[in-house]
């Protein structure tokens, strides 16, 4: 049986068409074909009333010239080669057009494709569409042999470059509607390669089987502003996995080397999402850069300790599953057993880490996940629903730290020498605060809150040279931006704390701290000091000694930093100081014209107990009696938030005479001895006082004979 289509011609309007055809024997057809057509696109598109097309122009020119027999049958059986001729050319130039089908308008195309032989050669595709601009080359060395179904290898190659592709153009990027990519990529170059036997194009359920390559892979991004470059590829796919045998790269100076297996990768390519994808990956790194990788539109999502972190020799092996349903992601659970790797800023090493990592229907878990940092280690385990419907919500939020050790000095790089306060003089000690707007820090109340319960214990917790130790506590969030601390006990500083209370962030401009801070027997000179003397200008780590028994609370205004603005603050302090000492503190300096030649750089007195309170910045102390190595006086007064004091003192003339005859005339050998024992006034006789007040400011006071009415 033969057929035969022989001398068609046709003069277009602008062009031409010719051809022959003929088919002889349709079982297995033997195809003789010559076609030429040059024609002008505008013409094509008028002529098949493509309305959607407008502002076409260009010209499309083919050259056909074929010669094979073809089994239908049995395709794989080739015949002899010197039955078979293939040519084929393809020009198509300056073709240009707009359609509301296409992202931006087609601005240029050119294309020459030809087959000389076997030899399919991509030679020329320049394209110009809106801002992007790409151009292809390739080759395919043997195409015949992908249509006879041949089992014989064949290569495959494809050269791509770009000065810039606009993704944001491309992808019909959109903020409002939460659409497309917001990117530029610059300086794009992309060689690819891949070997197979041609009979897999054509016969394979999935991909073709073989061996895939990325040759080379060079790009400038915008908005992720770095560079990637030197990327390589080399993966082989048989029929059903993917065996990643490298694929390696630079981003910026850090970078990477990935190697695994993705089992059953073909679920990706079915119409609808079923079954479970399997990874085994391991990743290795020289080095990794935080700066080069976690910037993105001028905005750095590390925290700030970290962003200028280095990871040095990182090792990384972990196994995954992912499941499907539907076309929906269903699950996903991921095994992390090695993590391992230095910082460099942080001069801490990763060890033993490994944790089982899990999201399914709305739930994300963490479970069992340890690891040691440094002297840090801990293990970790956290329930969270992250979605709407309450009704699926399967358990509670809840996130559990057990820890034998946390340095967190050492996790946030503290620097104790710049930390420490430094002493300018020994009769004025003062600390001048930076100024810090503490308004303007992050504020975590202006992210959504949600019902969850914490629960911590650390045995040693190293937080700016305080050792917290058996720190126990059990914290709530709810969703009205409130922060319960049911119960938080620890020891510190030689005794002992307990915390009760809330921090209200429901209006995330006004945060209220209502704590019942309880502290027992606390070690003044680890307390204060350690806690870097809680901001306060006066230097009273330097000045108070002793051991604290003290209960607060009250109503305290903070900032988002967590500062408290005493200000507008309401805080109730019952305290008693015991055997203590006061040094070179600036308001007992203040009277030593009142105390002769006492040595007012160091007072001891053996008990101070007081109720103060502290309203809208202003701290009221009532009477307050003292007994020390001045003698004995009883205090009482205000203070406010700009220094300003007005304090009352009652001293007894005998303790002012006393000094004042030793100033003049010599202390007596006795004096001396008892110079530093405490004096204690003689509740049995009358005591006559003298009444003075001390009102300004610590730099600038004036004393004068005054009786607190």
């Amino acid at each position: 049986m033969e057929f035969s289509l022989t001398e068609i011609t046709a003069n277009l309007e602008r062009g031409d068409f010719t051809g022959n055809i003929v088919v002889k024997n349709f079982e297995a057809p033997e195809i003789d074909m010559q076609l030429h057509a040059d024609f002008d696109i505008p013409f094509i598109v008028r002529f098949l009333n493509l309305n959607e097309v407008k502002d076409t122009n260009g010209s499309v020119e083919m050259e056909l010239k074929f010669h094979d027999i073809v089994d239908l049958d049995h395709p794989e059986k080739v015949l002899n080669n010197l039955n078979q001729a293939y040519f084929a050319e393809l020009k198509i130039k300056d073709l240009t057009f707009n359609s509301s089908e296409l992202p931006a308008p087609l601005e240029d195309l050119d294309v020459h494709l030809i087959m000389n032989g076997k030899q399919a050669q991509l030679d020329q595709f320049n394209l110009t569409l809106g801002n992007s601009d790409l151009s292809i080359t390739g080759t395919l060395s043997d195409l015949p042999a992908i249509v006879h179904h041949a089992h014989k290898p064949i290569d495959v190659a494809l050269d791509i470059k770009s000065n810039m592709l606009d993704v944001a153009q491309l992808t019909n990027y959109s903020v409002k509607d939460s659409i497309g990519i917001n990117e530029r990529i610059e300086n794009l170059k992309l060689d690819l390669s891949f070997n197979a036997l041609a009979s897999t194009f054509t016969e394979s359920l999935h991909l073709p089987q073989g061996e895939f390559f990325i040759d080379n892979f060079y790009a400038d991004l915008k908005n992720y502003p770095h560079t990637l470059h030197d990327f390589k590829a080399d993966v082989i796919i048989d029929e059903d996995n993917l065996s990643i045998v490298d694929f390696s790269g630079f981003i910026d100076t850090s970078d990477f080397h990935i190697n695994g297996n993705i089992y059953d990768y073909y679920y990706w390519l079915q119409e609808e999402l079923n079954g479970d994808v399997d990874f085994d990956i391991s990743v290795t790194s020289d080095l990794v850069k935080f700066d080069n990788l976690f910037a993105y539109q001028g905005e750095n999502f590390v925290p700030e300790d970290y962003r200028h972190e280095e990871i040095n020799k990182l090792e990384l092996h972990l196994k995954s599953n992912l499941h499907y349903e539907t076309n929906q992601l269903n699950s996903i659970k991921v095994d992390l057993d090695q993590f391992d790797g230095k910082m460099k800023v942080h001069p801490l090493k990763f060890e033993n880490f490994n944790g089982s990592f899990q999201y399914e229907d709305d739930h994300f878990m963490i479970q069992n996940f340890k690891g040691k940092m440094g002297r840090t280690s801990f293990e970790m385990g956290l329930n969270y629903f992250i979605g709407e419907d309450q009704g699926i919500k399967k358990r509670d939020n809840s996130f559990n730290l057990k820890s034998a050790f946390v340095d967190f000095d050492a996790l946030s790089n503290y620097d104790l020498s710049t930390a420490a306060p430094s002493i300018v003089n020994t009769s004025t000690t003062v600390k001048k605060t930076p100024v810090v707007v503490h308004e303007d820090a992050f504020n975590v109340y202006e992210l959504p809150f949600t019902d969850m319960q914490f629960n911590v214990n650390i045995e040693h917790f190293i937080y700016h040279r305080l050792d917290l130790k058996n720190m126990i506590g059990q914290l709530r969030t709810t969703q009205d931006h409130v922060i319960y601390v049911d119960t938080l006990s620890m020891n510190a500083a030689g005794g002992k704390m307990a915390l009760k209370g809330s921090l209200n962030g429901s209006d995330p401009n006004n945060i209220i701290l209502e704590p019942n801070l309880q502290l027992t027997n606390v070690d003044l000179d680890q307390l204060l000091f350690k806690f870097e003397n809680f901001g306060q200008d006066v230097i009273l780590s330097e000045n108070l000694h002793g051991k604290l028994t003290s209960g607060i609370t009250g109503k305290i205004s903070v900032y988002p930093d967590l500062t408290a603005n005493i200000g507008k603050s309401e805080i109730h302090l019952d305290a008693q100081v015991l055997n203590g000492r006061l040094e070179n503190y600036a308001p007992v300096l203040m009277l030593s014209d009142y105390f002769g030649d006492k040595d007012l750089t160091k007072v001891r007195f053996d008990t101070l107990q007081n109720h103060m309170d502290i309203t809208s910045g202003k701290i009221s102390i009532p009477n307050m009696t003292i007994e020390s190595t001045l003698g004995h006086m009883e205090i009482s007064g205000t203070q406010d938030m700009n220094g300003e004091i007005d304090y009352y003192l009652r001293i007894p003339w005998s303790v002012m005479l006393k000094a004042t005859r030793n100033k003049i005339f010599g202390a007596k050998e006795n004096d001396l001895k008892t110079e530093d024992e405490i004096i204690k006034v003689n509740s049995e006789k009358r005591t006559r006082y003298i009444n003075l007040n001390i009102t300004g400011t610590i730099e600038d006071y004036d004393i004068k004979l005054k009786k607190d009415k």
